[in-house]
């Protein structure tokens, strides 16, 4: 295990039922740990492999176990799916595509994956997406009725949803049926409409992602989110941003809106490296031509990337920037540090508790990723008894890894009630960073691993923190 262990003595001030004050020395160990650079999946982050498995034309594809195998073994745990529901336009949804559905939400769920969720009723394959086809208003609001039980009970496994239906792709522009003002990307009636139901039908801790930050700006005002507003659920809190067209231009192709005016692309940066600090930003590349030449160098995409906090990206698209980025050697790189990666730095914990006692534990810890999680997540602490057995302490204060923003070494102090009916002994201090579901808190696969060498084990989804402690 790769760590330094030294000990240090503290005063501590013990207040005795009667309300007296006693000092009494305690001695803590304090451990540093070491960093690793190696890339391994981790929940809701890094890049995404993409599928259409509902339907292209007439073709169902489902999703298959040993695709989603060959993903997980480069590190990817994250998918984005695109249900194309064209056949739908004129009519609700049947059985057939909750069946399609539910056998494919059941399918990540047992292979470890979490899902980025679009539905679009086109995907157009050359450029007359102007032509491109999507639904009236009553038939989108339909099924958006109907999916909302499906929704709810596979939220556990949606990382976040793209708010789709509309035009082409479902990127919110070129729509058919006018259900947004386009070029002018204005949020009309329709829109709004699509966007308020899709937040009702996921549960208040799950994000939508829109196209463009001017929709998010003209629903909620021009200021991007607080802390104190941040995962409130309320709609402002649950809006992020999705990027179709990362770095295509110097506007990525109209999210930036105006080529010509740079204070205006800064702007619109400025407002999005504001408000990701609480929201998911995720998306993809779509163009390696001249006009996107100076942008998707590594040098400028690392900087882009980090500045917009970027959680997510697709592995797959677009192949001629992807292949750029491991020419130019910093694929990997990009790998590791989209969302989270949380780090220990050290931890002190004291070498003596009492049964019925507080432990309380000092964490420092580090993001060095582009961006924060940002769905729930707990935080577990636990003891390892000689033969293997944990014992997980309730906690009295419950640190929120969300707010562990980049680059901000912090000092997370964790404080647990040790049962009265612990066996005395010495024990092992464990860490968790569990899904907060009740269907994956116990699967390790769903929990977060931190970017150290020798603390993880696979087994369980603690890591091991060389802290011996003697209960009493």
């Amino acid at each position: 295990m790769s760590l330094k262990r030294v000990a240090v003595s503290a005063l501590i001030v013990l207040c005795t039922a009667a309300g007296l004050s006693l000092a009494s020395a305690q001695t803590f160990d304090v451990v540093t740990y070491q960093p690793s650079d190696a890339n391994f999946p981790n929940p809701e982050r890094g890049f995404y492999i993409q599928r259409a498995p509902l339907w292209r034309q007439s073709e169902r594809i489902p999703l298959g176990p040993n695709d989603l195998a060959a993903a997980r073994a480069q590190g990817i745990s994250l998918i984005r799916t695109y249900y194309v529901l064209e056949r739908y336009r004129d009519r609700p949804l049947d059985s057939a595509v909750f069946e399609a559905l539910n056998a494919d939400m059941n399918l990540l769920r047992a292979n470890g994956f979490k899902v980025i969720l679009r539905f679009a009723y086109n995907f157009p394959t050359n450029d007359d997406y102007e032509s491109s086809v999507d639904a009236p208003l009553d038939i989108v609001l339909k099924h958006i009725q109907q999916l909302t039980p499906l929704l709810r009970a596979h939220a556990d496994i949606i990382a976040h949803m793209e708010a789709g239906f509309i035009g082409a792709w479902g990127e919110w522009h070129s729509s058919s049926h006018q259900l947004i003002d386009y070029p002018e990307r204005g949020v009309n009636a329709p829109a709004k409409a699509i966007l308020f139901a899709l937040l009702d039908a996921l549960p208040p801790t799950r994000m939508i992602a829109v196209r463009h930050p001017l929709i998010k700006q003209q629903l909620f005002g021009e200021s991007p989110l607080t802390a104190s507003q941040a995962f409130s659920g309320s709609p402002q809190a649950r809006i992020g941003a999705h990027e179709d067209c990362f770095l295509a231009s110097a506007t990525n192709w109209g999210t930036y809106l105006d080529a010509n005016d740079e204070p205006q692309i800064a702007y619109f940066k400025a407002y999005l490296h504001a408000d990701n600090r609480y929201v998911v930003q995720s998306g993809e590349t779509c163009n390696s031509d001249e006009e996107a030449q100076p942008l998707i160098t590594c040098e400028n995409a690392l900087a882009d990337l980090a500045y917009l906090r970027w959680s997510s990206l697709n592995f797959d698209y677009h192949p001629d920037v992807i292949a750029l980025w491991r020419r130019q050697s910093c694929f990997e790189t990009i790998a590791r540090h989209l969302g989270y990666r949380l780090r220990l730095i050290e931890a002190a914990a004291p070498r003596e508790a009492s049964r019925d006692g507080t432990l309380e534990v000092k964490l420092t810890v580090i993001n060095d990723g582009f961006a924060s999680p940002y769905n729930p997540r707990n935080v577990v602490l636990a003891l390892r008894s000689a033969d293997d057995a944990l014992h997980a302490l309730r906690l009295d204060s419950l640190p929120d890894p969300r707010f562990w923003l980049p680059n901000e070494p912090m000092v997370v102090t964790v404080r647990a009630t040790l049962p009265n009916d612990l066996p005395a002994g010495r024990y092992e201090l464990m860490l968790s960073l569990p899904d907060p579901e009740p269907r994956l808190s116990a699967d390790p696969r769903y929990a977060i691993r931190l970017a150290n060498q020798g603390l993880w084990d696979e087994r369980t989804g603690f890591h091991a923190l060389g802290l011996w402690i003697q209960v009493r």
